[in-house]
């Protein structure tokens, strides 16, 4: 296993509102992802031909929506091998966590997907939150999405464009303005996070970011798994059928007992 520096990582994400542990997930796992994933994905796009406000279908079959064009979101299904415990409880990402919060007291709450096909185009740059204290950026924040890219990402295929720092922005008089200001203005620091396979990056979903264009041939899938202080509500929790918790480890059982039922 690769040894990364935990303190190090911390400080990137605190700064940047990101970070990247490289080569972190062995890639036949990340393969063997992608094989069942990319399926369910072609029947969402085959269903969803229009834009639309909500999610929607079975879950186990492909509930999501096409968001902008030719870019589908997707929740995905807590069995094999998307639940995999290599991924969801690999002790560098539980350290890393644990180290970050200062507690072992958090929670998975989410499995989700970004998946720009061909002919998508650029997102508004957004948040992946609501502003949560508007006038005042906190050091910490309680919920992360810790993002698994099924392939490379490139220029070609339309990586995510970010804009480090500014997870602390919070003036509430600018949330509708992103967009409209960074298209305009100067903001030299944006840059685009190509990523090898294998490759995990941890958002801090406050900073500022966007889909770009996939201009190859093939899909870009990505899917990321939320974690979360105790406290913290989502919107889209993520339910745990009881077969599928009956072969949960102890620390399984643990991050998931919010969505056990």
């Amino acid at each position: 296993m690769s040894v990364y520096d935990l303190d190090l990582k911390i400080a990137e994400l605190k700064i940047n509102g990101y970070t990247v542990f490289e080569d972190l997930i062995p890639t036949d796992i990340v393969d063997r992802i992608r094989a069942a994933f990319v399926p369910m994905l072609e029947h969402l796009r085959e269903r969803e031909k229009e834009i639309a406000p909500a999610e929607r279908g079975d879950i186990y079959k492909g509930m999501g929506r096409q968001q902008n064009p030719n870019r589908y979101t997707m929740h995905v299904p807590w069995i094999p091998p998307f639940a995999d415990p290599v991924v969801y409880e690999h002790p560098v990402l539980l350290a890393f966590l644990a180290k970050y919060w200062g507690v072992e007291d958090f929670h998975i709450t989410c499995y989700h997907s970004n998946n720009p096909y061909p002919g998508s185009e650029y997102q508004r740059w957004h948040r992946d939150i609501a502003l949560l204290t508007p006038y005042a950026g906190m050091s910490i924040c309680p919920h992360f999405g810790i993002k698994l890219p099924l392939t490379d990402t490139t220029e070609e295929n339309g990586s995510i464009e970010v804009l480090p720092g500014t997870q602390y922005l919070s003036d509430p008089v600018l949330e509708s303005q992103y967009d409209d200001i960074l298209q305009r203005g100067s903001f030299p620091s944006v840059h685009r996070l190509n990523l090898r396979k294998g490759s995990v990056w941890v958002q801090d979903p406050r900073m500022i970011h966007r889909g770009t264009p996939n201009c190859s041939e093939q899909p870009r899938p990505e899917v990321v798994i939320c974690f979360s202080r105790s406290w913290f509500a989502v919107r889209h929790p993520l339910v745990v059928r009881p077969d599928e918790a009956a072969k949960l480890s102890e620390r399984g059982r643990k991050l998931l007992e919010r969505s056990l039922r």
